[in-house]
């Protein structure tokens, strides 16, 4: 849990709703915590929950310092898993400890999950009445229910539909499909040998490929620096929702045509002092271009494929998400202004060494002046280098980033 998270939710203390609860103390009846916790995890929204133990029904922090009911990170999961869930899966969970007003607090996360609704499958004894088998719990506003009721009619038709992702938008159902690869038919239709994907828990969902595009001009990127044949022949990619097309976009063999890429998003950085901004590419992990590319390689996976997304990983920037990559582009700027400029003007050397891959790949005038071409590439592959030098130096250092 991020600090400011906490900071914003006891700013709002002692006021609960289905994505926190506050307790004064450790639970005694662990049996009321695991009901606590399943009633957190059978919530309609798509968000991590907390129980953060240590503020009194006033909203005041008292603190857990000596509570001898604590129980860890690890000790929290053991518990869980050896309950009867009827699922053969039990809910994820964290423990930390933070300190707040001269006192220690303690946060349970409870892990945001599709798997809903859950339920055991037998009894589990408690003080105060059993957790009965079948009876779903779950938190509304700021109510668990009863324990020896079910939630409401349209709170567990809630639930099933997050299960199968039926409250979401058609595009994050598509997100979440394409992380599930063997969920999807792959198929050629003889009159036109394009590849298409079939959804088999929804085919209105469905992908179609198209190409090569004749009426595309083949050229040369910096995200195709890393491989061998460089130049770029272009299929379109389309994402259908019955006869609707979602999302659409290029997709292009590399190398020898056993692994596939999307093509990456482009950023710009506007540098000051300079009379242009600083462009590279980059794939976003909840997007399109990223998802694709992993979707459509999952079908051949080999030894070529490991190679090139290798080689991608060390042509194209990527970011978790947007926060990321406005931090990291805000980290590249502050770095450039103190470097010396030069360090990012191209080298004669790999000028030339790419120049050299232009011309083995082929190229009939595509993109205009080769010797551009190269430079425009290399420039945009040195902001590339420089982001990826700053990732990998937060990553070692994660408590200064």
């Amino acid at each position: 849990m991020k600090p400011g998270v906490l900071n914003e939710i006891l700013a709002k203390a002692p006021n609960e709703s289905d994505h926190w609860d506050f307790k004064e103390k450790w639970y005694a009846n662990k049996g009321e915590l695991l009901r606590d916790i399943m009633n957190l995890v059978n919530t309609v929204h798509h968000d991590d929950c907390y129980i953060i133990i240590g503020v009194d029904d006033s909203g005041k922090i008292v603190g857990v310092e000596d509570d001898s009911n604590f129980i860890n990170r690890q000790q929290l999961q053991d518990f869980l898993r050896r309950k009867p869930f009827a699922q053969n899966w039990y809910p994820k969970t964290d423990v930390e400890s933070f300190q707040k007003n001269g006192h220690r607090i303690d946060v349970i996360t409870v892990y945001n999950s599709d798997n809903t609704p859950i339920y055991l499958s037998k009894n589990v004894n408690r003080k105060g009445g059993p957790l009965k088998a079948g009876l779903i719990y779950s938190r509304i506003n700021d109510s668990n229910t009863p324990v020896d009721e079910s939630t409401t009619d349209n709170q567990m038709e809630l639930l099933w539909q997050k299960r199968f992702h039926l409250d979401r938008t058609i595009k994050a159902r598509y997100k979440y499909a394409l992380k599930h690869p063997e969920d999807w038919d792959d198929i050629y239709p003889l009159e036109t040998m394009d590849q298409t994907y079939v959804y088999s828990k929804d085919p209105n969902l469905v992908i179609k490929t198209e190409g090569p595009l004749t009426d595309k001009n083949r050229h040369f990127d910096s995200y195709m620096m890393s491989e061998f044949t460089i130049r770029i022949d272009w299929s379109l990619i389309q994402l259908y929702y019955g006869n609707t097309i979602i999302y659409d976009s290029y997709i292009f063999p590399v190398d020898d045509g056993s692994y596939k890429m999307i093509i990456p998003d482009h950023g710009f950085i506007n540098v000051p002092d300079s009379f242009k901004n600083k462009s590279y590419t980059f794939y976003l992990k909840d997007d399109f271009p990223y998802l694709l590319t992993k979707f459509v390689n999952s079908f051949g996976q080999g030894r070529s494929w490991r190679v090139g997304w290798h080689n991608i990983q060390s042509d194209v920037v990527i970011y978790n998400d947007e926060d990321e990559r406005n931090y990291y582009e805000s980290l590249f700027m502050e770095y450039y202004q103190n470097s010396d400029k030069n360090d990012f003007e191209p080298k004669l050397d790999r000028i030339r060494s790419l120049i050299g891959k232009i011309e083995q790949s082929g190229t009939h005038g595509e993109g205009g002046d080769i010797d551009l071409i190269a430079k425009s590439m290399e420039e945009e592959h040195l902001v590339v280098e420089c982001i990826k030098k700053l990732q990998s130096k937060a990553q070692q250092n994660p408590d200064n980033s």
